[in-house]
């Protein structure tokens, strides 16, 4: 896909790999919604990128449909399409067992990083479906692949997003939607 003067949806875009891909399609002459809870972060995005209308900056909790329903509506109405979705959103759990993990910490790193997903791919995939040509890209982690001590429930929701993305890749090939799962090493994100 080329990517200049397209639109992007990224999740996750006021830090870390997040923000790093906003700046990067940015610079390559997309236009970017990008969505986080962090607003301050969003505004450190949106200043490094110096790219003004070419970039919105949407303050959204991907856990919750509604957030990302209207989500869909704010871009639509910003930038006029989304030709991409890249959920990049992501959450990692405490460093325990999970013996040692309450419910709740579990619950959370699978609403963010599987049912996040999910949530913005379930409600954009119309929408990309009406493009030329779009694209939907999945970041999961090496502890979807490889399991991690101290990461178990981290892994499985990654393992979900890997699996959800190839489900999808295998239900799109017929369309003009593109479905790609990024396996992310370790990283030093901020």
């Amino acid at each position: 896909m080329q990517i200049n003067t397209k639109v992007f949806v990224v999740t996750g875009g006021g830090s870390g790999i997040g923000r790093q891909v906003v700046l990067g399609l940015v610079k390559r002459g997309a236009r970017v919604a990008a969505v986080d809870l962090n607003e301050a972060g969003l505004a450190e995005t949106a200043r490094l990128a110096g790219a003004g209308e070419r970039l919105t900056t949407h303050v959204v909790d991907v856990t919750d449909r509604g957030q990302v329903a209207a989500l869909a509506d704010e871009v639509l109405a910003a930038h006029g399409a989304i030709d991409g979705l890249l959920n990049v959103a992501g959450i990692i759990q405490p460093f325990v067992r999970v013996n040692d993990l309450d419910f709740s910490q579990m619950e959370k790193v699978m609403a963010v990083n599987f049912w996040g997903v999910i949530n913005t791919t379930k409600t954009l995939l119309p929408l990309l479906l009406e493009r030329p040509a779009a694209s939907i890209v999945n970041v999961a982690s090496m502890g979807a692949v490889a399991p991690v001590p101290g990461q178990t429930i981290y892994g499985a929701s990654k393992a979900a997003v890997k699996m959800l993305t190839e489900g999808l890749y295998a239900e799109l090939m017929d369309t003009n939607v593109a479905a790609t799962v990024v396996i992310m090493g370790g990283s030093a994100t901020d």
